[in-house]
C-alpha cells in the first residue's frame, strides 16, 4: 500500500512538473509577441526632433508659468532637434550653444515646435511650423537674458501674444496667429 502511494505521488509530481513547464512562455515566444506588438503599434515620427512619439505640451503655454514652474521637465518635456533643423536655425542666425524643442502640435496635418536656443546668457524662443517634413514658417516669439526680456503665451487657438517683461498681468504688445496653412501671421 505504501508502495502504491509513493507511485501515485511520483506520477502526480511528474505530471505537475510537466503542467507547470507548459504554462511558462519561452523566450522565443515572448520576443515574437513583442515584435508583433511593435509592428502593429503606430509610431509617430517627428520631422524636427530625434524622438519618436513625443509628448505634446498642453496649451495654453505661457513663458510666465514655465518660469514659475522652474522649467519643469515633467510638465514641459523637451527633445533634441534633428541636424536639419539645427542647420536651418543656424542659416537664420540662430547659432546657439544648446537647442531643445517642445512639441506643441504633432498630427497628420502639421507639426508645431517651440525651440529654445541658448547662446551665452541669452535664450531665444522660436516657433516653427512644418508639414510633410518641410518647414513652413518660423517666428522668434521670445528672448530672455538681458534687461528687457520678451516673453510669450501660446493660446489654445494657436494665437501668440508677446509681452515686455515676465509679469502675469502684462499687456501684449504684439499678437500673431498660426493660420490654417501653418503660416504665422501678425494680427492687427
Amino acid at each position: 500500500m505504501t508502495r502504491l502511494f509513493y507511485s501515485y505521488l511520483t506520477v502526480f509530481y511528474a505530471s505537475s512538473l510537466v503542467c507547470f513547464s507548459c504554462n511558462k512562455t519561452s523566450p522565443t515566444k515572448n520576443s515574437e509577441v513583442s515584435a508583433i506588438e511593435k509592428a502593429n503599434k503606430t509610431t509617430e515620427k517627428s520631422s524636427l526632433i530625434t524622438e519618436d512619439n513625443p509628448v505634446k505640451i498642453s496649451l495654453p503655454f505661457s513663458f510666465h508659468l514655465y518660469f514659475k514652474d522652474q522649467y519643469s521637465e515633467m510638465k514641459y518635456p523637451s527633445y533634441e532637434l534633428n541636424e536639419n533643423l539645427i542647420d536651418f536655425l543656424k542659416s537664420k542666425n540662430y547659432d546657439g550653444e544648446t537647442y531643445k524643442g517642445f512639441v506643441i502640435r504633432s498630427d497628420n496635418d502639421f507639426e508645431f515646435l517651440l525651440v529654445s536656443m541658448a547662446r551665452g546668457d541669452s535664450e531665444y524662443f522660436i516657433l516653427i511650423t512644418s508639414a510633410n517634413h518641410k518647414i513652413i514658417d518660423y517666428k522668434e516669439i521670445g528672448a530672455i537674458g538681458d534687461e528687457n526680456p520678451v516673453t510669450f503665451k501660446i493660446n489654445q487657438d494657436f494665437s501668440i501674444e508677446k509681452f515686455h517683461g515676465n509679469n502675469e498681468n502684462s499687456t501684449a504688445f504684439e499678437k500673431y496667429q498660426i493660420n490654417s496653412n501653418g503660416k504665422i501671421q501678425k494680427k492687427e
